[in-house]
């Protein structure tokens, strides 16, 4: 490939992130855009056609219009995945959580009503 090939994509949760890794280890240039950057850089346009080749040419304009200031993609080290990972899983675990108690609230209130004025909730420490 020529030295100022560049390849342009936007983020898309973790799927870019193969693709990416992939090209930037043949040595090839790659940048990820936020979708937001490229939502607003067509903002003038009135027409509001939503399909893979439109969003194709308006990456690739942004990426022509932006070409030296476009910053290099560099992989994440792994230990930073996993932990990405780890805080994401927390995450999802403490929603769980906080749904299932709301869910056995409301529960409890409709088959016994007033049950729940007999419990007490426990202190909660807020200097986490």
């Amino acid at each position: 490939m020529e030295p100022d090939t560049r390849v342009v994509m936007e983020a898309t949760g973790r799927y870019h992130e193969p693709v990416a890794a992939l090209l930037h280890s043949e040595g090839i240039f790659v940048s990820i855009l936020n979708p937001l950057l490229i939502k607003q850089s067509g903002a003038g346009s009135l027409r509001k056609v939503k399909s893979d080749p439109k969003d194709a040419l308006k990456i690739a304009k942004y990426g022509l219009d932006n070409w030296s200031t476009l910053r290099e993609y560099t992989p994440m080290e792994a230990i930073r995945q996993q932990l990405k990972l780890c805080a994401r899983q927390c995450d999802l675990y403490n929603k769980n959580i906080v749904m299932l108690t709301n869910n056995l609230i409301s529960l409890s209130d409709k088959t016994f009503p007033g049950v729940n004025e007999l419990f007490s909730s426990p202190e909660r420490q807020t200097d986490i």
